[in-house]
Order: C-alpha cells, then structure tokens, then sequence
C-alpha cells in the first residue's frame, strides 16, 4: 500500500522534472532544489479549466505534464494522483472520465509531502589498493549511497572504522548526479534516477565504480511492492554506521534492556545531568609547592569542577609584581584522566582511548593531592558552595582548611637618595622612580595668570649673621626678585662704578630652599617667606639678606590695596606744608566755590583749587589719602576751613 502509493508519487516526480523550473515541478522552487535540464526542449503551459463557448469546464492534462501544485484537485479530473484500488495494484484514472462520486476520491497529497524523508538506502564494499601503507596493499572501504525519493538527489557516506588513518563521513554531498556514458539504458547526459538501480549490482558515479553489496528493509519493500527487481540483499537488522569493528566488519546492534543499565549509561542521562547542573562549579583552592627542584616555585591555582558535565579547570592566582606573565588558565576546562602517562602517539587522539579513568567530583578532597597532568596539586580549601555540595549529596563532607594563609612579609622600603648636585633635584628623583624619567609637570593655568606679577625688594647684606663679611659688603645693594608664576626667586646687584664689585647676576632664576632644610626635603621659599615687616631678614642660599624697601605693586599687594596702609596723612599734610605757597590764597579759592558760605565744598572743587594753589602737584594715591581722610563719612563735600587750619598749624 504505503511502498506502491510512493512509487506513483516518484513516477509522476520523473514527469515532472522534466518541465521548466517555475512549472511542472514536484518540489517547492527552494534554493537547494532547482535542477536545470539543458535538453528540456518543450516548455507546456499548466491550465486546470478553459472557456469555450463562453462556458467553463475542466480539462483533462493526461497528454500534458502539469504541475500536481498547479492543479485544482476539486475537478475530479483523469490527471489526477494514482492510488491503490485494493487488490495489490497500482492504477492511474484512464481517459477524460470524471468521477463524481466524492466518496471514492482520495486526498491530494502532493509529492513533495508524500515522498519527504523516504530514502532508500544501498551498501557498497570496496577494495582498493593502498600503496602508501607499510603493512597491508588493499584498504577495505564501506560506503552507504542514500538515494531521496523526493528530489533524486543522492548522498554518499562512507562508514567509520576505528583507526583507520584517513579521513571518513561523508564522502559525497547530497545532490543530482549526472548519469556516465553508457552506463545505463536510459538516455545520456541525464541524471542518476531510481531506475539505475533495478535489477545490478554496480552503478557508476563520477568515474568511480561502486558494487552494491546489500541494502535495509525498507528499500527491499519498496521495490517488491512496486514489481522492481532487486539484485541485492536485504539486511535484517540495521547497521550502525558511525563505527566499524577494525576488522572490517560491522558491529551488530544487540537489544539492551535500558532498565538494567546505569545512571551513566541509560539514554538522556547527560541531558537530564545538564539540565540539573547547568551553571554549577565546585570551586576548590589548590597550591604547587614545588620548591625542591631546580628553579621550583610555589604556585597558587583556582580549581573548578563543572557538574554539568565532570569537566575541569585550572586558572592561576597573579599576585603584584610576582614577575610572572599573566596567563590566565593551567588547564582550559577539559575532562582529566586520573594517570597521565605522557601525550599520546602521533596520529592517535584522547578519544581512540576509550579505558581512560577520569576525576569526577569523588577524588577531590579538601587535604589530599590531585593528579593534573603530572603535578600534584595540593586542594586546601573550598568555598562555601562546594561545601554545601557535599555536606547535602554524598555522605562524606568536606574537611576544614588544612593550610594556613602565609603571613605577610614585610619587606624594606627605599627611601629617597639625597641629591647628589648633577642637574635639578626633580630630574634626579625621576630617575630614582622611573627607568626613563618624566619630565616635571606644571600648573599651566597658574603661569598663565600669575605670569606677569613680580615683587621686587631692595636689600643688602646682613653683615651682622655673616660669618665672613668683607670691608664692603655692607655697601653693596642687590634688588631681589620673587616670581609668582613658578615660585623662582633672582637676585641683581646693580653695577657701581669703582666699587671693586662686577655687579650683574648675583643668583639666576630658580626657586630656593627654604634655610635650614637638608638637600633631600622638598621644601622651597614661597612667598609668605619674603612678604615679612619691612625691614626683614631673609635667607637665600645661605646668604643673610635684610629686605630695606619694595615697590609699589608689592606694597599694594602686601596690605590688600589699602591707601591708608601705603602712605601717612601726616607726611601728606608735610608736604602741602612745603609747598603750598600763599595760604590766604587757598583760603579765597575755596570761599570762591561756597558762595552760601557752608564751610564745604565738592571734592572736584577741592582737588582743583588744592592743585592750582602748590607748586608741585600731588599723586594719586596721595590725593586719594587726603581725600579719605577729610571725607570719611563719603558724603562727597570736604570742610575746607578745618583742612586749612590744619596746613595753617605746620
């Protein structure tokens, strides 16, 4: 029934393969599944009804190849599927005769469906000369050709055998193969199809002579059931193709009942292992003392079991500037044997031995020594995961820690060397830090801003804390510079003529140690070291120094801007005193610029009659000291009669 019902299905895939791709075919027009064929000469046009007359009818395509996808089932028309009418024969609906009677009518089933993961499957051993071995001429080779019904493609496969020193599997891809000259009755420059295999024993692919030696069950059915002969036998029971015995034969299935067998050896243990340990560890900590041997080290390691599937795997602990480079893992994760004995010969891999005991998560034990790959680390700890592990699923639980942490070394430190005098103090520590020394860093911003701000003093000689002062060093006068951007100090002494002294340069640009300091403190003047009460004594370099008088800006600077700090109204009433030349005058002036006789007047109308009225005019910050203090209350008028009483007063 079923074997007979696949042969009209692959008969009418035959037909239809004929016709071009984007009709008449019997698979889906898939990437994978066009075949071109280059002596298709007649390209016919499905059509399921016509009109004639003006009427519609169904039309029989018995003398057309129509595509089964294209045709309307529900016409009931001859070129419909063959079925099996019930006495063992396979029988096509003959002439234009419609059936009406729906009951009878079988379910289209197109041939794509119908003939999907129907294979037909044939053995073929071959024996082949083998020139590059030593010991045997002729090499024994197994090859299984799976021929699909559904699209005539054919697949080659040859059998695995155990140490067989070439490579195996699949021998030949899953496609149409094109038929060898004279190979076959059928015509030339075709495609290999169902029919080179009825009634031989060898069939021709690619030049290469295959004998057909036996096939399975299914494909022995389903050439009697369709009256195909066979030339080959049928295997009762089926063959595992994946390994071979190394003697060529196969290696029968025995039935097993799986209720006997072992966790580890029952079907869909290690799914249900996986889905039970997924994402696991056993993590224990593990130490390689091995000191007694030449250049021997004690080394610390990460040790961890994966439940899922009894692998393990060995990472390093670095610690700072061991010296060691940082590789990551000893061992990647991999299952262990228990005994190494060495890599294995060349051309043979892990899985050709199959007697291999490996560690499970039995043989580790917290105090006792592990067997990885020939060195034998110590397990002293486990973290608390581990431990519960055991203490929950086996009946012996992890020990304590049997090794106690190391202490703590203490270790010198090296201090700073003093600095020896060749280049600058920062370049000769950056070489005691660093192999190749950095330059020093700045404050960029901060040179910047303060780039242009200088304060300036006038000093000389403190002859008194000199241990040899010379007959003229207290004449000689030096102007000390402090420069804000850095924190450089300079000092210049001003040439005098027949003073016996250069002059010039007396210190270059560089900041200075404050006094008292050894060479190695980093300690420099700053400039809370030379805005002292003048006159103050300083040090620089060693050199007493006694700061006499600074500049305006540094004055400025050294009260805040305060005027009243910068000058005495006293010394700028002298001076008015000195040079105020008619007093009666002022007097006139100022009554001038009161005619209401107020005893004020406007500090503009003060400032020009005060500067009209002395010979030398003041400066600003002295107009602006008088003014402070005959305005105190910053009303913006000067009561002129008191400011002149106390000129007439001096």
């Amino acid at each position: 029934g079923d074997a007979r019902r696949l042969l009209s299905l692959k008969r009418m895939t035959e037909r239809m393969n004929t016709a071009a791709p984007a009709i008449g075919r019997a698979v889906p027009f898939l990437p994978g599944t066009a075949y071109a064929n280059p002596v298709q000469k007649r390209y016919p046009r499905s059509r399921a009804f016509e009109f004639k007359q003006g009427v519609g009818r169904s039309i029989a395509m018995a003398g057309m190849e129509v595509d089964p996808l294209e045709r309307v089932v529900t016409t009931n028309s001859t070129a419909r599927l063959t079925f099996d009418d019930g006495s063992g024969r396979v029988s096509e609906t003959a002439g234009s005769k419609i059936i009406t009677d729906w009951s009878k009518q079988e379910r289209f089933v197109p041939s794509f469906a119908g003939l999907d993961g129907k294979v037909l499957r044939f053995i073929s051993d071959l024996t082949e000369e083998a020139p590059e071995a030593l010991n045997d001429r002729y090499r024994e080779r197994t090859f299984t050709l799976i021929y699909f019904l559904v699209d005539d493609t054919i697949q080659i496969v040859e059998q695995r055998r155990a140490n067989s020193g070439y490579m195996q599997g699949v021998f030949m891809k899953r496609h149409k193969v094109p038929r060898a000259f004279g190979s076959s009755q059928y015509k030339e420059n075709e495609f290999v199809s169902l029919y080179d295999f009825v009634d031989t024993q060898g069939i021709v692919i690619y030049g290469r002579a295959f004998r057909l030696t036996r096939c399975n069950k299914f494909t022995a059915d389903f050439f009697a059931a369709n009256g195909l002969p066979l030339a080959v036998e049928c295997m009762e029971e089926e063959v595992d193709e994946s390994v071979a015995s190394p003697g060529g034969r196969q290696q029968q299935v025995v039935e097993i009942d799986t209720a006997k067998l072992g966790p580890a050896k029952r079907a869909g243990h290690k799914r249900e292992k996986f889905l039970k340990f997924n994402k696991k560890v056993l993590r224990f900590y593990a130490v390689w003392d091995d000191r007694k041997s030449m250049f021997g080290d004690k080394k610390w390691y990460i040790v961890n079991y994966y439940l899922s599937d009894d692998a393990l795997e060995i990472l390093e602990k670095h610690g700072k500037n061991e010296g060691r480079d940082p590789y990551p893992k000893l061992v990647a994760k991999a299952r262990i044997p228990k005994q190494y004995f060495g890599l294995n010969a060349i051309g043979c891999s892990a899985d050709d031995i199959t007697d291999k005991a490996y560690i499970s998560y039995k043989d580790l034990r917290v105090g006792q020594k592990t067997n990885i790959y020939g060195r034998q680390l110590m397990l002293y700890s486990c973290d608390g995961f581990t431990r519960h592990f055991y203490e929950t699923a086996t009946d012996y639980p992890q020990p304590e820690n049997v090794i106690v942490p190391e202490e703590l070394v203490e270790f010198p430190q090296q201090h700073e060397p003093p600095y020896i005098g060749y280049g600058t103090e920062e370049d000769s520590i950056a070489s005691f830090y660093r192999l190749v020394p950095k330059p020093r860093t700045f404050d960029a911003l901060k040179q910047e801003e303060l780039d242009k701000i200088v304060f300036r003093w006038k000093a000389k000689f403190d002859v008194r804390q000199m241990s040899q002062a010379g007959p003229d060093d207290s004449k000689r006068r030096f102007v000390v510079s402090y420069y804000m951007a850095d924190n450089t100090i300079s000092i210049y002494e001003p040439p005098v003529s027949n003073s016996g002294f250069t002059g010039g340069k007396f210190l270059d640009r560089n900041r200075v140690r404050k006094h008292g300091t050894a060479k190695h403190d980093c300690a420099w003047m700053s400039q809370g070291d030379l805005l002292v009460d003048l006159p103050g004594s300083v040090f620089i370099n060693n050199y007493p120094f006694v700061l006499l008088e600074c500049d305006r800006f540094t004055l400025r600077y050294r009260n805040k801007g305060s005027i009243a700090a910068l000058l005495s109204i006293d010394h700028v009433h002298a001076k008015l005193g000195v040079n105020l030349s008619d007093v009666k005058g002022l007097v006139y002036g100022f009554m001038e610029k009161d005619p209401e006789d107020t005893g004020h007047v406007w500090l503009d109308d003060f400032v020009m009659v005060l500067q009209e009225a002395v010979r030398e005019k003041l400066g600003e910050d002295e107009l602006m000291a008088l003014v402070g203090h005959w305005d105190k209350n910053q009303e913006g008028v000067v009561p002129y009669r008191d400011f002149v009483e106390t000129l007439a007063a001096l």
